[in-house]
């Protein structure tokens, strides 16, 4: 892809986010549950591929050292494999349900506040533990505790997670970033501070809109 054509889609998929065209807000128990078409409904390989390269690109500008990149299925899986793809790194997934093949089935339970449920991790240790340091990404964030219950069960493998990505950050749910997380490790690629009834977003901060104005300067 080159340069000029990442940096339109970005600048699309951050348009889309501002004006609303591409949100629908859906109130469920008092919470307002943003669908993102372009997020995890509709999948465009373009889009995979401009948001894997703004992370790779940070990545590299960060010289983060890791072995793999882990990442939360469902629609968390698809940008860790679009990413693992960008940097030639292996990849393997944190699962939502167990699967007969673990070897060393390990899990732990959490409150997902965006499918409005428990969720139960499940992750084969004998995979993971062949990992030392890892990338995680997932791609949304609402109350953090499906990203601290993810860096918890890697931990049970001695796998370090080196820095988080996550697509959009949904900072107006008012709940406090991952504990588990360092904060100068944790990177969003869109923060999102408010969004009205019709889908228009405050974007407050973000990996792209960095990367935007910095290409704007260049």
């Amino acid at each position: 892809m080159d340069v000029n054509t990442h940096q339109q889609l970005l600048a699309s998929l951050l348009n889309g986010i501002k004006t609303g065209s591409s949100i629908q807000v859906k109130k469920i128990g008092g919470q307002k549950i943003l669908r993102v078409a372009w997020l995890n409904i509709l999948h465009d390989p373009k889009v995979f591929q401009a948001l894997a390269k703004a992370i790779a690109d940070d990545v590299a500008r960060r010289n983060y050292v890791f072995d793999a990149i882990a990442s939360i299925e469902t629609s968390g899986a698809k940008y860790g494999i679009a990413l693992s793809y960008e940097l030639g790194k292996p990849y393997f997934s944190i699962h939502k349900a167990g699967k007969v093949v673990f070897e060393e089935p390990l899990s732990v339970d959490e409150k997902s506040v965006t499918e409005d449920r428990m969720v139960t991790l499940y992750l084969d240790r004998a995979v993971a533990s062949t990992f030392k340091r890892v990338l995680l990404v997932d791609d949304i964030r609402r109350s953090s505790r499906t990203l601290n219950a993810a860096v918890d069960l890697l931990g049970k493998c001695n796998v370090e997670v080196v820095a988080c990505y996550v697509i959009l950050d949904l900072a107006f749910a008012g709940h406090p970033l991952p504990s588990k997380i360092p904060p100068e490790n944790y990177h969003p690629l869109f923060v999102i501070g408010d969004v009205d009834d019709r889908g228009r977003c405050s974007v407050v901060e973000g990996l792209v809109p960095r990367q935007l104005g910095q290409m704007a300067c260049a």
